[in-house]
């Protein structure tokens, strides 16, 4: 694995529902390689699906396959709060656990 990655942000959308997620998806999908470290940059976030929520699992399964990275930046409240019931904020968490004990 390489011992620096580079960072790409992604900006997620504004809302993250059944008509953006997709588009969220190929993004992400076109941006996963080896040596990235991509940053999901929720900041302007307001509101996500539950059910659309595991386009943002699904990316951290991918970049994990494909020896990258994938980090969350600027998650609001309600968007926390939505992600920890999805189960989808717990896998990032433990990501970020690992990275700081290495």
């Amino acid at each position: 694995m390489p011992s620096t990655y580079a960072l790409v942000t992604v900006r997620v959308p504004k809302r993250v529902d059944v008509w953006t997620a997709p588009s969220l998806a190929k993004d992400l999908e076109e941006k996963i390689q080896a040596g990235i470290t991509i940053v999901l940059d929720l900041t302007q976030t307001q509101f996500i699906e539950p059910a659309s929520a595991n386009v943002l699992l699904e990316g951290l399964v991918k970049s994990r396959a494909r020896h990258a990275r994938m980090t969350l930046r600027g998650v609001n409240p309600q968007v926390k709060v939505v992600l920890e019931m999805a189960g989808v904020l717990k896998h990032f968490r433990r990501k970020c656990s690992a990275n700081h004990s290495s």
